[in-house]
């Protein structure tokens, strides 16, 4: 290293003084040596140079038929440092200090640094991507690659980038690139890491358990069940749980390997920007699964275990997870395009199109989310969708997912202000748990709803219209469903100030519901003695005139109306009385705005403009 002026001996004092460690590279056995400067990577500002990743590429890759990989040698001492950085990189050997003259390996900014040089060094060619030292050329024929791989050697040569003759795989039609198998049909797991999975022991530690994990999940668009699969491993992790390890664990860890290592292997299609996109999406009780499809094969697969809190979300609330899920899952391909979403629970066609006020709050939520993406929800049956209802199919036991704590959720607030107060609610709470109708419809909401309303329980058919705004916790919207026992009392307290039929009905609307509600309202209204009196006794309030502007045009108000089957607008003023009337075509709110406009042109803009919106 020091005949390559990669190093020099330092002999004056130094600020850092690095330790040295080597460490055997896994293919060659050739040695690496890197320093071990933790002090100095705290003092560091790290560049964040974004690193791609094998998700960034593959879209590159469809109709890909040629493939090659080269591996840049020792990419890192291509890099030269200044003379302030040089001295920072001292390390001490038994032979005396010496300082890197090139960028070392251990240093926090070296990776950043480096793959900032390769994408500038490769930028603009066509067929040519690279991750770090690993370069990746592919082309639609053998001509186009080969084209692509001399304009790639030839800018490397510009470069000064050496590369690695035993390491490099020219010209194939499959290729291994981290981690996976690039193939003309599309990817597969590595053989080697398929290997590796197959002859894997049982963990003796937690710390062996995360290593499997982390190999596994680096796999897991190849497996549309892998989240429930690991559900029982990854709760030996929780920190208050013991490691035992039994044969329910044997069981889970087998049950990984087969989902992995079946033959023959799951290849996924590469994304394809110019055809249409599908996402099929489904929940169980204990998990959400999520497959991306373009002309009905899998491009990539998703699952997800739910937490315990998430487990006792409403099953609609569950199906508007996962596709909330699978959406996000996916950011990288479905942000942009229409997306067509297939799930086999109907009501979300329905609850996409209602108000946003019409969901419960936790759905308001997660639709706020999915407006960064334009998406059509449409029904298809669970046979139809067999990869993402395997879920459905097959729940086992869940636990906590590790997929959701590092998500990019995107937060938007829906504040709302609880009709009646904590006491109340804890007596509808429990009012409803000895509700035997209520109860029913509890059940039938944590279960799913029947397909057809005649297969619906005759008890609660009355919510069937209903059945998409219900939430778990007995909520129309944001109404309270009130059980039996306590309808009496709510007409009661509705009724309290005898303020007539509509405003009993609408101070009911804004905060209750149940079947029949507002009939059971009339009555009670229509059977009070000074409800009857105080509606006979009700006078016309006396008009109240406006108060007279101080010049003209200041106050003015407009109408429309019709007369001999043509539409007019009115303008009068409010000082001088002075009005115009004129057609109009159409009652289109553009129409009228252009008509007041033209009236300003003429007289200026009025400092009030009065209008009953209509």
């Amino acid at each position: 290293m020091e005949k390559m002026d990669i190093i020099r001996k330092v002999i004056e004092p130094t600020e850092w003084v690095n330790a040295l460690v080597a460490v055997e590279k896994p293919k060659t056995g050739r040695l690496r040596v890197c320093l071990d400067p933790r002090p100095l990577n705290k003092a560091i500002q790290r560049p964040h140079y974004p690193l791609p990743t094998l998700d960034d590429i593959t879209p590159k890759l469809a109709g890909a038929q040629y493939f090659s990989v080269l591996d840049a040698r020792s990419g890192y001492w291509t890099i030269k440092l200044s003379h302030k950085s040089t001295m920072l990189t001292t390390f001490n050997t038994i032979y005396g200090r010496y300082r890197f003259m090139r960028l070392p390996f251990g240093i926090i900014s070296a990776q950043d640094e480096f793959q900032r040089r390769v994408d500038e060094a490769y930028e603009g060619l066509q067929g040519v991507a690279a991750i770090v030292d690993d370069i990746l050329v592919y082309g639609h024929t053998k001509e186009e690659h080969d084209a692509n791989l001399r304009a790639m050697l030839e800018r490397t040569r510009e470069r000064g980038i050496k590369l690695n003759e035993e390491k490099s795989i020219i010209c194939v039609t499959e290729v291994s690139y981290f981690g996976h198998r690039l193939t003309r049909e599309g990817i597969r797991p590595d053989p080697n890491k398929v290997k590796a999975i197959r002859e894997m022991a049982p963990p003796r530690s937690k710390a062996e358990l995360e290593t499997i994990l982390g190999m596994v999940t680096y796999l897991s668009r190849f497996a549309p069940r892998l989240s429930e699969a690991t559900a029982s491993l990854r709760q030996l992790l929780k920190e208050n749980n013991e490691f035992v390890w039994d044969s329910n664990h044997d069981i889970a860890l087998q049950q990984v390997k087969d989902l992995l290592t079946q033959e023959p292997g799951p290849v996924l299609t590469y994304f394809d920007h110019t055809k249409d996109v599908k996402l099929q999406v489904d929940a169980s009780k204990c998990g959400l699964g999520a497959v991306l499809l373009q002309e009905e094969k899998p491009v990539a697969y998703a699952s997800k275990a739910l937490t315990e809190t998430e487990e006792n979300y409403a099953q609609i609330e569950k199906e508007l997870y996962a596709v909330l899920f699978g959406c996000k899952r996916f950011h990288q391909y479905l942000y942009g395009p229409q997306v067509v979403v297939e799930s086999d629970h109907k009501p979300l066609e329905s609850i996409m199109r209602k108000p946003l006020a019409a969901a419960p709050p936790r759905m308001q939520r997660m639709i706020l989310q999915l407006q960064w993406y334009d998406i059509t929800i449409i029904h298809k049956p669970g046979k139809q969708i067999p990869v993402a209802d395997t879920l459905s199919r097959k729940p086992i036991e869940c636990s906590e997912s590790s997929l959701s704590e590092g998500m990019d959720w995107q937060i938007h607030t829906v504040v709302r202000n609880a009709p009646v107060s904590d006491n109340k609610l804890a007596e509808i709470r429990a009012a409803t748990g000895q509700d035997e109708q209520l109860s029913m419809l509890r059940r039938i909401i944590t279960s799913g709803w029947p397909e057809s309303h005649k297969k619906c329980p005759p008890a609660i058919s009355a919510y069937w219209n209903h059945r998409d705004e219900i939430s778990g916790i007995l909520l129309k919207g944001e109404k309270i469903i009130v059980p039996h026992s306590l309808r009496a009392e709510m007409l009661s307290r509705i009724h309290t100030g005898h303020l007539g039929i509509e405003k009993c009905k609408q101070r009911a609307r804004d905060v209750l519901f149940w079947p029949g509600m507002g009939k059971q309202i009339e009555a009670l209204v229509e059977s009070c003695n000074i409800c009857l009196k105080r509606r006979n006794s009700f006078q016309k309030e006396p008009m109240i005139s406006h108060p007279i502007p101080e010049r003209p045009w200041q106050v003015i108000a407009t109408d429309l109306f019709m007369w001999n089957n043509t539409d007019y607008i009115a303008a009068a003023d409010y000082y001088s009385r002075y009005f115009e009337v004129e057609k109009i075509p159409s009652l289109t709110s553009n129409t009228v705005i252009q008509k007041l406009k033209a009236m300003f042109a003429r007289f200026g803009v009025p400092q009030t403009l009065i209008s009953d919106n209509g």
